[in-house]
């Protein structure tokens, strides 16, 4: 074992030249240089096996290993960072003018189920919030799967009068463009 340790320490100079050439940060490098050193001879003391046959190959190979893991997570933390930095710089605090009118749009939503017959509401809410098919719907409440595609026709029929209402009186936060496209989701369910 000591002939090993002697031999990694030799090399250990050489080592830490390359990586200082290849990374252009002596600091990195040493960091680098110190972990390779440390799991080369970490593996050698576990290893049931008498010695390693090119302790340089190893070692530089390990070293190699971590520089492209060390690439690899600094890359995922560029984009993540990157795509993260673009959404927060597009986000706006919402005026007061904005949740006071989203919390209208609420209370009305609220009324508007409430007012909705028991059944039909139960269906709605199973089908549209908690995403439950007809046929799912249809036997958890012991109905058939027309009943089912009737009450739900009546319940968007009901829904959709007050949420035209609504719509007009949504005020939009800044960086929303269009929420067109929440209107054919309710055709679609149905054709």
């Amino acid at each position: 074992m000591r002939d090993l340790v002697q031999e990694l320490v030799s090399h250990y100079a050489d080592l830490r030249r390359q990586l200082t050439r290849d990374l252009r940060d002596p600091h990195h490098a040493a960091d680098i240089a110190q972990s390779s050193f440390e799991r080369v001879y970490s593996q050698a003391t576990k290893s049931p096996e008498p010695g390693i046959e090119s302790p340089r190959a190893l070692l530089f190979r390990v070293a190699r290993n971590l520089c492209i893991d060390e690439a690899r997570r600094r890359k995922v933390a560029q984009e993540w960072a990157g795509t993260h930095a673009t959404i927060d710089a597009q986000r706006v605090a919402p005026s007061s003018e904005f949740v006071v009118a989203q919390r209208r749009v609420l209370l009305r939503v609220v009324e508007t189920m409430e007012k909705l017959p028991p059944r039909r509401r139960e269906v709605f809410l199973l089908f549209r919030a908690y995403g439950h098919t007809r046929a799912e719907i249809a036997q958890r409440l012991a109905i058939t799967e027309m009943a089912v595609a009737k009450h739900l026709l009546r319940a968007t029929i009901d829904c959709s009068r007050v949420f035209a209402e609504l719509r007009a009186e949504l005020i939009e936060p800044p960086h929303v463009q269009n929420l067109a496209g929440l209107a054919p989701t309710l055709s679609e369910d149905f054709s």
